[in-house]
This record gives structure tokens, C-alpha cells and sequence, in this order.
């Protein structure tokens, strides 16, 4: 590579944020949450609480007011999470209620069972739970894909605000 490449390449990976379009980022992702299995996201930018399950609500509807005036970034950070929330105690319900069925799977074995018995019971138990728990795990797949759909909507809202923004700051220049 020609020195005057390199020398260009260089100068452009140290200064990365100029040339990026988006804002940077300050969310951090925590430690898996020892029931749910989930990383937690923890949104700095957003209103916080202590607990990831505590639901969000805005104090007045923002679907009352015009799109001027509605401030989905507010809306948007509620959302995602809500959705999070939702994500979290959907795992976290349906990974205690496993442990349980499967803890008394084997509570009911001998205490001396060979492994195979292991094995056999262990195997009998997963393939009824996923057959058990395939209506519910379809209803919060559905859900989960809408709310995900509205997430995505609100973002492309935020993004569409802050053009609009932009370009009419650009007006008077």
C-alpha cells in the first residue's frame, strides 16, 4: 500500500466519529440475569428505574397529540423499555416454571438411578414440555414481533424528527 493510502487510512480510523451519520452510543449491556438467561440493556439515555421488569408509562397518552408535536424520541425510549420488560418476564416465567417441572422430573427418579435413567427421563420430559409449551411460545412470538414492529416504527419516527430538524435549521443558514 502506497505511504500516502496508509497515511489517509490511519488519519480516518482516528477520527472514525467524523465521519460516521449517527450519534454515538452510551447504552451498556449487563450481566445475564441469573433466571431470565438475558442480558439486561441498560439505556443511559432513557428514564431509568431499579428494576427491569417495572413498566414504563408516559403520564399522558402521546397517541393524543398531532405528530408535530408528539416527541417520539420520549415515546420511543419507553418503548424499547417496555419491550424489555415484557422480554424479560416472558424468559423469566417460562425458565422457573422449566426448572420446577424438570427438578421434579428427576426428584421422582431413585436416588440411585443409573445415568441412562437420567438420560431417558430427561429426554421424555423436554420433548413433552416443548409440545406443552408450543401455543404459548407461538402467542409470545406474535406478540414479540409486533411490539419489536411498533420499536422499529418509532425509531424510524425519532430519525425522521431529527432530519426534519436538520434540514430546517439549514433554511436560515
Amino acid at each position: 500500500m502506497p505511504p500516502r493510502t496508509s497515511r489517509a487510512l490511519t488519519h480516518l480510523s482516528t477520527h472514525k466519529r467524523l465521519i460516521h451519520t449517527s450519534r454515538s452510543s452510551f447504552n451498556f449491556i449487563g450481566l445475564p440475569d441469573p433466571t431470565s438467561n438475558l442480558r439486561p440493556i441498560i439505556y443511559t439515555t432513557a428514564i431509568s428505574s431499579s428494576s427491569p421488569s417495572e413498566s414504563k408509562q408516559h403520564p399522558y397518552s402521546l397517541r393524543e397529540f398531532s405528530d408535530d408535536t408528539v416527541d417520539h424520541e420520549l415515546q420511543w425510549k419507553l418503548h424499547r423499555e417496555q419491550l424489555d420488560a415484557f422480554n424479560h418476564a416472558y424468559w423469566a416465567e417460562s425458565n422457573t416454571r422449566f426448572e420446577a417441572a424438570k427438578s421434579s422430573v428427576l426428584a421422582a427418579l431413585p436416588p440411585n438411578a443409573p445415568t441412562e435413567a437420567h438420560e431417558h427421563a430427561l429426554s421424555d420430559f423436554y420433548k413433552k414440555w416443548v409440545v406443552q409449551e408450543r401455543t404459548r411460545q407461538d402467542e409470545y412470538a406474535v406478540e414479540l414481533r409486533k411490539r419489536t414492529f411498533e420499536d422499529l416504527s418509532l425509531s424510524a419516527k425519532v430519525e425522521f424528527q431529527r432530519i426534519k430538524k436538520r434540514l430546517a435549521s439549514w433554511r436560515f443558514l
